[in-house]
């Protein structure tokens, strides 16, 4: 009898496990459709998805990768506890919001890698809804005036992210739809696989045009270059060359006509020509918060200011006659790399460079993997992470939750499918 009792605890207990391993990829599945659509969604897909991981984590298994990404995405969330243990005088507790969600899907690593790594690459599906969800908000806050950004209507946006990182994030969503897996497809039929997938581009490219923004546009070309190597066996000429023809006729598409996007690099190179006596434009205004930043940094370089201090030492700054008035409102210098140097002195620096480097170490020696699991999660993962710091170049996005739910939840899944299939293929 005793016996027996163990044995049923044993069964039902794998049974509730194994359909923990169907509800993981579901949240996977709605964060892709919702991240960017839904207000707040990021948010209780992420808190979901961290609840069913736990129970998993107690066969968690880790290596040299996974405690390195895991180490990276903690880091940030670590560094502002301890900021505010010792009393920082611009660090409160709502600090610790947007880097604790890096720490949260960081968590989630050691448990999606149990997963079947087919089954988590088919959740990524939802990045395909997704992008069909942010081009239908990219029209509708254009068209609908109760949904607009702004007083004239004319940048998308999805209600919770300003037309910036909507474009940008649209625009990713967009890539990470082309290469998605098809279960049981074959042959002419696999074919249709990069039909579908050009949609989801075609969707994000639009959203990404709707948002009024050139840094989505920006990350366009390394995505390309991305696609191009992991999904061809073409020579390094034969990219260049193609990417510089996609590239003419792209600028003469642009250029040569009316449009939103004409209007808007036309706006950036008279930026660039006036810069000497009118620095109260887009780049002017970026040019003045960078070197204002450096300057904090150059003052603060061990512990930085906190994340709240750059708004604060900004002012004190304007004050003092040593910044100008124009930068007044900004909370943040509009670079991911000197913000984290701004909130953590120079060693920000460097954690900033690597949440950045080492997931690419991980996806970009991979995107030319055989194993079609593996080279998919390269090629997406590298998506993500080079997209995003390309645009960190020009805007601050880690000081939103939504956002860093969006970097970290990618990076871990990508990471996750890796070394799920490195498990199955060594069985």
């Amino acid at each position: 009898m005793e016996f027996d009792r163990v044995r049923n605890k044993i069964i039902e207990s794998c049974a509730w496990r194994d359909g923990l391993k169907w509800l993981l990829p579901l949240c996977i599945f709605l964060f892709g459709v919702t991240c960017m659509t839904v207000k707040g969604c990021a948010n209780i897909f992420l808190f979901l998805a961290v609840l069913l991981s736990l129970p998993l984590l107690i066969n968690s298994r880790s290596d040299r990768w996974s405690l390195s990404i895991f180490a990276v995405l903690s880091a940030p969330f670590l560094v502002t506890v301890l900021q505010l243990s010792v009393g920082m005088q611009y660090v409160s507790h709502k600090a610790l919001d947007a880097p604790s969600r890096f720490f949260l899907a960081g968590l989630c690593l050691f448990a999606l890698q149990q997963l079947s790594a087919r089954r988590l690459a088919m959740a990524c599906w939802g990045t395909w809804l997704g992008a069909f969800g942010v081009m239908a908000w990219g029209y509708i806050s254009i068209h609908v005036p109760e949904y607009s950004w702004g007083v004239d209507a004319s940048r998308g946006w999805n209600q919770f992210s300003n037309p910036i990182p909507f474009g940008v994030y649209s625009v990713i969503l967009g890539f990470l739809a082309l290469g998605l897996p098809i279960a049981g497809w074959s042959g002419w039929s696999k074919k249709m696989q990069w039909c579908i997938g050009v949609g989801g581009v075609i969707a994000g490219l639009v959203a990404g045009y709707f948002s009024g923004s050139r840094t989505p546009f920006l990350i366009v070309p390394p995505l390309v270059l991305i696609i191009i190597l992991g999904a061809t066996a073409w020579d390094a000429r034969r990219i260049l060359i193609s990417l510089l023809s996609a590239g003419v006729l792209a600028l003469f598409l642009i250029m040569g006509t009316q449009n939103k996007l004409h209007d808007r690099v036309s706006e950036g190179l008279t930026d660039i020509q006036v810069f000497q006596h009118n620095q109260n434009t887009s780049m002017g205004l970026r040019w003045e918060m960078w070197r204002t930043a450096s300057q904090i940094i150059v003052e603060h370089p061990f512990a930085g200011v906190g994340k709240q201090g750059y708004y604060d030492e900004v002012n004190a700054r304007v004050k003092k006659g040593q910044a100008p008035v124009i930068i007044m409102a900004a909370p943040h210098p509009h670079n991911e790399l000197l913000n984290f140097g701004v909130e953590m002195g120079i060693p920000g620096v460097a954690l900033g460079l690597m949440l950045f480097l080492v997931p690419a170490g991980l996806f970009l020696p991979r995107i030319r993997a055989r194993d079609s699991l593996i080279r998919f999660s390269a090629i997406s993962g590298s998506v993500v992470v080079v997209g995003q710091f390309v645009a960190s170049l020009l805007d601050t996005y880690f000081w939103i939750v939504s956002q860093t739910a969006f970097y970290g939840v990618w990076v871990v899944v990508f990471a996750a499918i890796i070394f799920a299939r490195r498990r199955e293929l060594a069985a």
